[in-house]
Formats: structure tokens, sequence, C-alpha cells
């Protein structure tokens, strides 16, 4: 290993869906000089036998930061072997790796009973190794013979470990590094530098604003962003998600809604009145019907809210006749407001 390369090992429990319980193992954490994490390697074995009579290579297998698969070694001398003793063929290995390097690999979606059958040892006909196969694979998809070595790697490569990789690499990064994750064009940073900074208690203003200004661009960022939020202080959480309802699109502000309607946090009346002025960013059916519901749950019988919502009754009929319904349930229109809701139902009174 180079000199400017840094190991760190970690013990870790993995759990393999070919397996019974968890598996005690090491992984590798990967540095470079600078302490920065470049990748992750681990050893596994080759097959999960359940009959004993496999040959088992030990395979070590390489992960990028991100936990996304990279590569993999065998020892020195050292071959993977198919059905009926068959030795893997060069065009094999290349073959394995592609199998490896799928995320969406069928592999994904089957037990490991639909790999293999139990061997029966009093037939001298039935293959030596793992049984009948009972899955069919297209062949892009499998090495033809290795199916069992297939699953097992696939699983070990792509499986549960991804999780503690991206685990790892947001606890071992400074929180500098996390600032760079966020804002990184590459948005598979982004969750991990969340996930840490969410750990860590880390709510400071100068990390909060760039998540607030890339969730409002990016909907692919709604998920991580939003769960992030929910765990800052009452004072950030909201302010927060008030500016990403006001910059964002509809999936941005429907996500915020939901956010402040299924909150068990105390939030006040007053908070929820200040959208009044927002109402303007609503331009769906299903946005006014998600922001009436939280105004429903957290802020009925709003003077502010219901003063804002009048005009609605004006603009599209579906967006006006639900605007319509949210007010009749309100005990403190006044009497103008109250006129406006009887014009609405003696105009359309045989479409409500």
């Amino acid at each position: 290993m180079s000199n400017d390369i840094i190991e760190i090992n970690h013990e870790v429990e993995v759990y393999h869906p070919g397996e019974i319980g968890a598996i005690h193992t090491i992984l590798t954490e990967i540095q470079n000089k600078d302490s920065v994490t470049i990748g992750y390697a681990m050893n596994v074995e080759s097959v999960i036998c359940l009959e004993e009579v496999c040959k088992v290579i030990p395979v070590r297998l390489y992960w990028n930061s991100i936990g996304v698969y990279q590569k993999y070694v065998l020892e020195e001398g050292a071959t993977l072997e198919k059905y009926e003793a068959d030795f893997f063929e060069p065009e094999d290995y290349k073959k394995l790796h592609s199998v490896l390097a799928n995320t969406n690999s069928p592999f994904k979606d089957v037990e490991i009973s639909e790999v293999l059958t139990v061997v029966d040892h009093g037939d001298e006909d039935v293959d030596a190794v793992s049984g009948a196969t009972a899955l069919e694979l297209d062949e892009k998809d499998t090495v033809p013979g290795a199916a069992l070595t297939c699953y097992t790697l696939w699983h070990w490569a792509n499986g549960e470990i991804v999780k503690t990789i991206r685990k790892t690499t947001g606890e071992s990064s400074t929180n500098s590094k996390l600032f760079e994750f966020i804002v990184d064009d590459n948005i598979s940073f982004y969750p991990i530098a969340l996930e840490a900074l969410k750990e860590r208690k880390n709510y400071e203003i100068e990390y909060v604003e760039p998540v607030i200004k890339r969730v409002s661009l990016n909907d692919t960022l709604i998920k991580s962003s939003i769960t992030y939020l929910e765990s800052a202080p009452i004072e950030v959480y909201s302010s927060a998600l008030k500016e990403v309802f006001i910059n964002g699109g509809k999936l941005q502000r429907i996500a915020v809604m939901r956010s402040l309607q299924h909150t068990k946090r105390e939030i006040p009346r007053a908070y929820f009145d200040s959208y009044n002025k927002e109402m303007v960013h609503l331009k769906s059916f299903q946005e006014f019907s998600v922001f009436l519901g939280l105004m429903e749950d957290k802020n009925p019988n709003s003077e502010q809210i219901n003063k804002g919502l009048i005009p609605f009754l004006d603009g599209n009929f579906l967006i006006a006749r639900r605007v319509y319904w949210y007010l009749s349930e309100q005990n403190n229109l006044n009497a103008n407001q109250q006129d406006k809701l009887q014009q609405f139902f003696e105009k359309h009174e045989d479409r409500l």
C-alpha cells in the first residue's frame, strides 16, 4: 500500500439475503494523504454454500466513497468455478464485473431458493455444486453456469453494506468537507452530508442556506432535505420551510405543507397566518387542496387566511370550489365574506 494511502478497519455487521443471520466482518476505509475517504474494500466469499460441497474462493470487493461498486480482486492464482467444476474463462471474469456493476440486476429481487435447489446426494446426475437453477435469466444478466456466484457477489457488492459505507463516509468527513458535499454538482454526496450533519445536530446557517437553495431548485433532493430540516430547532425548521415554499416549485411546496401538517411540534398560529401573503405561489388544485388541509388541521378560523382566500373564489373553478367548501366550514367570516360565499353558491349551485 502506498505511503499516501491510509487504511482504517471498521468492524461491521452485515446481512446478506442468502445467509442465515448477520455476518461479522471488516470493512476497510481507504483515505488519501489528506484523510479524505476515497473508497472501501471488504473480503467476502465467492458463493454461499448451503451443502458444503462448493469451492469457496475469497474475493475482495472495492467501492468508491459513496458505496458504488468499482471492482473485485482474487488472490493470486485463485480461479472461480461454474457448475460441474467448470472454470471461469477470461471473458467470464469481465462478465462478472459487469453483472456486479448493474445496480438494477434481476438478482436484486430474487431469493436464493430461486437460484439453486438442495443437492440430492443420492442422485449422481444432480449438479454437484448447486442443483438445478429455477431462475431464468437473460445472458446479459449472469455468467452462464455461475448464477450462484453472481447472486452471492451481487448482493455483497450492492446490498446492505452500501448504507454502511455511505454512513461511514459521512462520519469520517469534516464539517468543511460536508459543506463541499452539499454544494457539489454530484448530488450523490448530498444526502450523505445531510445525514452526517443531522447526526452532529449541526444546523448552522452556513449549512442550512445552501440546503434551502439546492432543494428549491432540485426535486430529487426534497426527501433528504426535508428530513434534515425536520430535525432542526423549531425556528430553523419553520423559517427554512417557508423559504422553500416561496422559492421552490409545486413538489417542494407540497412537501413543505405535508411536513408542517404532520409535525408534532408546536408551531404558533401566527406562523401559519403569515402564509396568507404566500398563497400567490400556489398554482394547482393539488397545492390548494394540501394547503387547505394544512389550515384545517393547524390553523382553522384564521382571519388572515380567510381574507386571503376570498379572491380565489373568482378564479379556476376547481380551486374556487375547494376554497368555497373550506370557507363554508369557518366560523368567523364577516358579513362581506359571507356575501361572497353566497354569491358563489348561487352562481354555481348546480356544480357544487
